[in-house]
């Protein structure tokens, strides 16, 4: 009971879930998994190659690492427009039962998003991060490679996460930090640029 649109791939060894519906351009590539009752809108990348490299021999060129692993996505998954999610390395990149994704994120190798999970627009994970269940990511929110963050965790659009994130938690910023503190930065900077006489963006 999929529903296949005009112009979708999949894949050699990959299978595709009861009820699922894959929109036009979709390719879930070799060996990959999708679950039931999953939605995937135009342009949706699953198992394209992580972006791996070390450096060559000759110490001036680069060189591929192949990716032979896979990619796992649960059961009522949405993945929008033009979204990816890379194969890993080795095992599997992993998409929990009822995650939303927005259109334009990408998904890097090896990473592991839990269950009901929300990742807002151009958000980005790098590889190997592990996203708890009930994740809230906003909008362009970029996390760096083996990052964690707790379960029912929300991060403010636009914030840029290198550490670890504790569960349950409102973070924001560049670099993230907990929301609290950040509006007290803010303020305090606000205040700095009264006292000056010019606002912080006039300087």
């Amino acid at each position: 009971d999929a529903t296949l649109v005009a112009g979708v791939f999949v894949g050699e060894g990959a299978s595709v879930g009861d009820g699922s519906v894959l929109h036009a351009g979709v390719r879930v590539l070799d060996r990959c998994v999708l679950g039931r009752r999953c939605e995937l809108h135009p342009g949706v990348v699953i198992g394209a190659d992580g972006f791996g490299y070390r450096p060559g021999p000759d110490g001036r060129s680069v060189v591929k690492i192949p990716h032979i692993g896979d990619v796992i996505v649960g059961d009522h998954v949405d993945i929008g427009a033009n979204s990816c999610v890379d194969r890993a390395k080795f095992g599997s990149t992993m998409v929990g039962h009822g995650t939303k994704i927005d259109n334009m994120v990408q998904i890097a190798h090896g990473c592991r998003v839990g269950r009901c999970c929300l990742i807002c627009a151009f958000s980005a994970l790098a590889g190997s991060v592990t996203l708890g269940d009930g994740v809230v990511l906003g909008g362009k929110v970029a996390v760096a490679d083996n990052v964690e963050i707790g379960a029912g965790t929300r991060l403010a659009a636009c914030s840029a996460v290198a550490n670890n994130v504790p569960p349950g938690v409102v973070w924001m910023g560049a670099p993230a930090g907990p929301a609290g503190e950040w509006r007290r930065i803010y303020a305090a900077l606000r205040r700095m640029g009264k006292r000056s006489g010019r606002t912080p963006i006039e300087e």
